[in-house]
């Protein structure tokens, strides 16, 4: 056989395959380069922006708060500037240096300027410079410069700013504040100068050179113009003794701070005073000859792009390796995929088969696996063989319908078809029988799926005995309670209404008795007589609301929408002369439609406002209805100005025959709450009550009950 031409046909494809990925190396290759690139130079502008908003940002706060700081000092000049009682007390002193008074006042006043902590120095010169009060005190003597702006100060009758010079004394730099002292009877004619000194190094330079972000490089410079130069007003980072001492030649046009001087405003680049490329943020300090310059060094800030850069090679790089290795290794991945994927299924399948043999021998529930089409047993789980009592051999190779313990559950073959032909069945009252002749209830059902493309039914047995029991246990138990709640309720029914005639016979037959004797009998026979009657009465009015609140369960009506407005108006009505004869003032606002029982809601009405009335203080009895909607209730609140209830007798309040007054105090049977806490309860809500007690303001009850078709509300009284 010849397989030269089967050999060719193999290397010529081989060739064109190597071809073909080497073309879609180029494609990849230079899609990745040009995607690396683009972000680099994308990555490369965001970064230049930030950090020039970062510098900016840096530079006009410092441009800011040199500005406030300035404004400040200036401040504190016009407190003294032209200020009558300091130029007397000044004028009063220089006409009188032994003046003692005079001198202790105009050193209180400047030595508060000296604790103010801004001045290290104030004193007070003469119209010749000469200095004639000092704080602290000392004869040091003014800086030549200082004594030099005397006479141009008070010649131009202004507080002046004197700029940073240095003391030829101590050779240190300071800045101060001039304030001319004007003569007040003569204001052109000059007394002295106030001379308030700072000391830059306490503040103003540890300001300029903080820089609010970790940086080798970063440092803030202040100059000013002299001349054709441009001065250094602070000290430097990188070069010592800098302030008043550096100067550069405006003819340096490359640098920052000549920049600066020269009216440059913004984001600028070139070389710092050591000749390091910089980029820089300069900006004029407003109504000052000062100028802001925040810098760094090229190297250090655009280092992060550096790294960046090398980042992007290498991974440009790493990618472009990754996909010659990637397209390098297909075919061959192609080659062992099938075999790949067929070992991973069975690794799957067989950790999947384990974890449902775990479960399925450790659940709960007895498990069947049956074949869908023959009925036969394929598995049993440990659970059932416990639970029914079976050895594991009387399952296996029988048909469910063969095994006379499930014959309830599957019959015969015929019942055996509605297993396979229904997905998902559940039998709840089923009952099986076993190995040694007890009788469980348990709950079956079946689940049809496929497994390895052989379609099995998954039986699930669940042991329900208990349950059941539990049940059939509560069913009992609440027979017996209706049964008793009937009885107790016909009691109370029967008993109300057959005592209702002896006291009836009693209360006629002493009211028969005063009647026919009264003048044979003594004023205390007649008061036995009436303490009789009205017992009798009080009986028959106890006996009445006992009936009634037996009757609110068996003569209950169906419930239907209920207008609330107009169930508080019949209650009114019925109400009528109790309000009359209180003087009483009830309102309400608008009450919503609900359902429920009209009649007992009217009850309900009725006994709170009547207990309003009942419960009344001095003043004239005010009650308010209103109604608040919630999600899921209505809350129904009646409020009322009366005498209240003390806290600790809020939790009997709705307890039948439950008083806290005597029937001499207030009359009732104590039931009318707790026929409003029965209504409520029927309606499906509860009752509450709010007292403030001893301020007139009761909060008795209140309860939910249904609102329109579903929702429930709540019926709350105050």
């Amino acid at each position: 056989m010849n397989l030269s031409p089967i050999s060719d046909r193999d290397d010529q494809t081989g060739l064109l395959a190597a071809r073909g990925f080497l073309l879609i190396f180029s494609f990849l290759a230079a899609g990745l380069v040009t995607v690396g690139y683009l972000s680099y130079k994308n990555y490369e502008q965001q970064y230049r922006t930030e950090t020039v908003h970062q510098l900016s940002a840096i530079a006009e706060l410092k441009v800011g708060e040199l500005s406030r700081y300035r404004n400040a000092r200036l401040g504190d000049g016009n407190v003294f500037y032209k200020n009558p009682a300091f130029f007397r007390l000044v004028h009063r002193f220089f006409e009188q240096p032994a003046d003692a008074d005079a001198q202790r006042q105009l050193l209180g006043w400047l030595g508060r300027l000296s604790q103010y902590g801004q001045y290290d120095r104030v004193w007070l010169l003469d119209a010749q410079g000469v200095t004639r009060l000092s704080v602290p005190g000392g004869q040091q003597p003014s800086a030549s410069a200082t004594v030099q702006l005397v006479s141009d100060v008070l010649r131009s009758g202004r507080t002046t700013f004197q700029d940073f010079y240095r003391n030829e004394k101590d050779r240190r730099v300071y800045l101060a504040l001039m304030v001319p002292i004007l003569d007040e009877p003569d204001t052109n004619r000059p007394l002295g100068v106030l001379v308030l000194r700072i000391d830059p190094s306490a503040y103003l330079y540890p300001f300029i050179q903080r820089w609010p972000v970790p940086s080798e490089t970063a440092e803030t410079l202040l100059v000013r113009r002299e001349g054709n130069e441009a001065v250094f007003l602070n000290d430097l980072r990188f070069t010592t003794n800098a302030a008043l001492n550096l100067h550069i030649s405006l003819e340096s046009t490359n640098t920052p701070a000549v920049m600066a001087v020269l009216g440059t405003d913004g984001i600028v680049e070139g070389r710092d005073y050591r000749g390091s490329p910089v980029i820089a943020a300069v900006h004029p300090i407003p109504d000052s000859p000062w100028f802001m310059v925040a810098r760094q060094n090229t190297a250090e800030m655009l280092a992060p792009l550096q790294a960046r850069l090398w980042q992007t090679v290498v991974v440009i790089g790493a990618l472009l390796f990754g996909t010659a290795a990637g397209l390098g290794l297909i075919r061959r991945q192609q080659r062992v995929q099938f075999y790949r994927e067929r070992a991973k299924s069975a690794e799957m399948l067989s950790a999947s088969e384990f974890r449902y043999r775990r479960f399925f021998e450790a659940t709960q529930d007895g498990v069947l696996i049956l074949d869908a089409g023959t009925g036969m047993i394929i598995d049993v789980n440990p659970f059932l063989i416990k639970l029914l009592g079976y050895t594991h051999e009387v399952f296996l190779g029988k048909k469910i319908w063969e095994l006379s313990f499930f014959r309830d559950v599957v019959a015969n073959q015929d019942h055996f078809a509605e297993l396979q032909q229904k997905e998902y069945i559940r039998y709840e009252d089923m009952a099986l029988e076993t190995s040694d002749g007890r009788r469980i209830e348990v709950e079956f059902t079946s689940h049809v799926y496929q497994v390895h493309h052989q379609t099995v039914i998954q039986c699930s047995v669940r042991d329900i005995s208990a349950r059941k029991k539990a049940e059939r246990n509560l069913n009992e138990t609440m027979d017996e309670l209706r049964a008793s709640n009937r009885d107790l309720e016909q009691f109370a029914y029967v008993a109300s209404h057959d005592l209702q005639e002896p006291l009836r016979m009693v209360s006629s037959y002493m009211q028969l008795i005063d009647r026919r004797y009264k003048d044979r009998l003594d004023q205390d026979a007649r008061d036995f007589i009436a303490y009789a009657v009205d017992g009798a009465v009080r009986m028959q009015n106890l006996i009445d609301s006992l009936l009634e609140y037996s009757r609110l369960q068996s003569r209950k009506k169906p419930f239907a929408a209920v207008n609330l407005t107009k169930v508080f108006g019949q209650a009114l009505l019925d109400l009528e002369g109790r309000i009359l004869e209180t003087g009483a003032q009830i309102t309400a606002g608008s009450l919503p439609v609900v359902r429920g029982d009209a009649v007992q809601l009217g009850r309900v009405f009725q006994n709170l406002i009547g207990n309003a009335l009942k419960f009344r203080g001095e003043k004239t009895p005010e009650v308010r209805v209103e109604a608040e909607e919630f999600s899921t209730h209505w809350k129904i609140t009646v409020r009322d100005n009366g005498i209240g209830i003390e806290p600790e007798h809020q939790k009997k309040l709705f307890k039948i025959f439950q008083r806290l007054h005597s029937r001499a105090e207030y009359p009732g049977t104590g039931i009318g709450l707790a026929v409003c806490k029965r209504i409520i309860e029927r309606h499906g809500g509860e009752t509450g009550v709010e007292s403030v007690h001893g301020m007139e303001k009761g909060v008795p009850s209140g309860s939910p009950f249904r609102k329109k078709e579903d929702n429930h509300g709540r019926l709350q009284s105050n």
